[in-house]
């Protein structure tokens, strides 16, 4: 939908929709009982790229690819590894092998009976070069992935399948998060037989897997609809019919259809937010969750003055953290560490900066900046960073530092901050691919990053040791405390200011049950009923 078609529809929507209560619906009571049938009615903003889970790395995609498809392992509501289509496994003492016993019974949505050769072969697609599947590189790890992905072997020694319900990884190398990185949609189990008939490119839009729905309709640019896979390999589920989804929906006008009681989720828009939290015959409704993730504004380190501890801790001082939620309605939490709250090792009593703008002029007068000086903050053109860096400039007037503003389209900023002499500044987020401290602090942080993800240009050789020592270790008894040990010296350099954890907030139809937001993957919706 054209943009200014899109703001016509939300004008007349404005103004033939009252902004009352939410849509009627029977409350929840605690001794109801699951109700199979009905239809969960979505939307969303822009259309899925593509279906094939050796391909999407978005999150529109995960949220469809793992409806449609199972992985061998995946996550319970929080960040534990929970069996899905392995039954059971077994790792080696040294780390370097993986044994996976698989359910009995699990079909794909086309009949066949799904087997471990079918797991082999899904993971040597995704290995594929003509592929280019960006979830290759998580399985490089795999022993004669080099020897394959070269044509010298026709398949990857480190995958076995030594008996048709079992599968077997070796790996080159010790890789605690390789657990993790089956739970990835990329490690999707798919059917050989439907890829092979279609081709790749046109498995993106005719998807076999063996999950709760099947792939019913797709209208690209439209909307989508999946159906109930009756073969399905947990007995019951999934209790909806189907899913429908609108697409083309903004925020505004998926709020609008939702109080209309056309769709069943929805997000609020901010000009709603602190109105709609307030409300009690909303509140029941809400649904919020904190995110893996951190919003952060780096420091380059290779650059003068930020190439001076004093400085970068002079600029974790003299931001008010605080003001920076209120500008995103308070969905968020004060980031006070690298970690998010939700990550396996996070420490509330990490070492951290109070807001404190004497104390940062005082570390700019030890530094010989008394007077302060000007620099520039690269940040993404969109209205809600430019907010945020007019209140980082606020902040830091009141300490000398003069703040110019250089608004620029998001792949132009990820160029620029990979150049260590060209962003002096710059406002990012990550968010983790694996619930594990490494995903920040390895992969943002460790001098061997620099120039990928290391944006910072930071380097700390007593860091990196601690880092490297513990990268390979799979008790999370001795990897977590030296993870700990490595972020506190971290935030003594202060190469980033870190300044807020992202919370999801969605809101549901009063008759959706059992709806939940996840702090790493997109909701999942085999367990969703509808009341009434």
């Amino acid at each position: 939908m054209r943009a200014g078609l899109l703001a016509a529809c939300v004008l007349l929507a404005a103004c033939a929709v009252p902004l009352d209560p939410p849509p009627s619906g029977p409350p929840a009571r605690p001794d109801e009982v699951p109700r199979p049938g009905g239809t969960l009615r979505l939307g969303a903003a822009e259309d899925v790229h593509t279906l094939d889970p050796a391909i999407g790395y978005d999150t529109g995609s995960w949220a469809f690819e793992q409806m449609l498809f199972n992985t061998l392992v995946d996550y319970d509501e929080g960040t534990t590894i929970v069996p899905e289509l392995a039954e059971s496994w077994e790792v080696s003492p040294d780390g370097l092998h993986f044994a996976f016993t698989l359910r009995s019974g699990v079909r794909f949505s086309s009949g066949r009976a799904l087997a471990a050769a079918d797991v082999k072969y899904s993971l040597e697609r995704l290995l594929r070069p003509a592929l280019h599947s960006p979830g290759a590189e998580f399985f490089a790890g795999l022993a004669g992935v080099d020897e394959y992905v070269h044509g010298r072997s026709p398949e990857v020694r480190g995958i076995t399948t030594p008996a048709a319900n079992r599968v077997e990884f070796a790996l080159a190398a010790v890789d605690p998060l390789f657990l993790h990185k089956l739970a990835m949609p990329f490690a999707s189990v798919v059917d050989r037989e439907a890829v092979e008939r279609v081709g790749d490119l046109g498995f993106r839009r005719q998807p076999v897997g063996s999950g709760a729905f099947v792939l019913a309709e797709w209208v690209e640019g439209q909307r989508m609809r999946l159906a109930r896979n009756p073969l399905y390999f947990r007995s019951g589920l999934p209790y909806l019919d189907g899913i429908e989804v609108t697409v083309g929906l903004s925020d505004q006008l998926g709020w609008f259809k939702y109080q209309r009681g056309e769709i069943d989720i929805s997000g609020v828009p901010s000009a709603e937010f602190a109105r709609v939290v307030a409300d009690a015959r909303y509140q029941p409704l809400l649904l919020e969750r904190t995110t893996l993730r951190t919003q952060y504004l780096g420091l380059n380190c290779a650059l003068p003055p930020f190439d001076q501890a004093a400085v970068r801790q002079a600029m974790n001082m003299a931001v008010n953290k605080q003001r920076l939620l209120d500008l995103i309605d308070g969905r968020g939490v004060v980031a006070t560490t690298i970690l998010p709250p939700d990550m396996p090792g996070y420490d509330s009593s990490t070492l951290s900066y109070p807001f404190d703008p004497a104390g940062a002029r005082a570390r700019l007068e030890a530094a010989g900046l008394g007077h302060g000086f000007a620099t520039t903050l690269w940040a993404s053109r969109d209205e809600g960073s430019m907010r945020l860096g007019q209140s980082l400039q606020q902040d830091l007037r009141a300490i000398g530092v003069e703040l110019a503003l250089k608004p620029v389209d998001f792949p132009t900023l990820i160029e620029a901050v990979r150049h260590p002499g060209m962003a002096p500044l710059f406002l990012l987020g990550w968010e983790a691919d694996f619930p594990d401290p490494s995903n920040f602090l390895i992969v943002l942080l460790h001098s061997r990053s620099r120039g990928t993800n290391n944006n910072a240009f930071y380097a700390n050789p007593e860091v990196d040791r601690l880092l490297d020592e513990a990268e390979p270790l799979l008790e999370p008894g001795r990897r977590l405390p030296l993870f700990h040990d490595a972020e506190v010296m971290i935030m003594r350099d202060a190469p980033w200011v870190p300044l807020f954890h992202p919370v999801g907030f969605a809101i549901r139809h009063p008759r959706v049950r059992n709806y939940q937001l996840h702090p790493l993957r997109p909701s999942r919706v085999e367990t969703v009923w509808l009341a009434g």
